[in-house]
């Protein structure tokens, strides 16, 4: 599957990095390096603008939202707000697996 095809937006990263694998979604070289840069640095998305993630990247900020609708979604906000979600989520889950490390323990009865 190529970049020109719509893909549906995902709900969460697994889904994404599932449907890229799915799809065999390729992307002209400058996509994939903002993509594979999206994708293992999720804060860079949540927290950059086009042109910082542009910079980080190496790209053009019409690649970045380029890159941002062929994942499938709406626009670069879509696609911001989308890794600010995970985030948040990945954060919650981490901090009720600290909380619980550090509950006291049940007593017997």
């Amino acid at each position: 599957m190529n970049s020109e095809e719509n893909l549906k937006r995902p709900n969460d990263l697994t889904e994404l990095k599932a449907m890229i694998v799915k799809t065999g979604l390729t992307l002209p070289e400058q996509q994939e390096r903002a993509a594979r840069m999206a994708l293992t640095n999720p804060e860079l998305i949540a927290f950059g603008t086009v042109a910082s993630v542009a910079l980080k990247c190496s790209v053009s900020p019409s690649t970045v939202v380029r890159v941002a609708t062929a994942l499938g979604f709406a626009s670069f906000r879509d696609f911001k707000t989308f890794f600010r979600q995970h985030l948040k989520t990945s954060r919650l889950a981490e901090q009720n697996i600290n909380t619980a490390r550090h509950a006291p323990p049940i007593p017997n009865r």
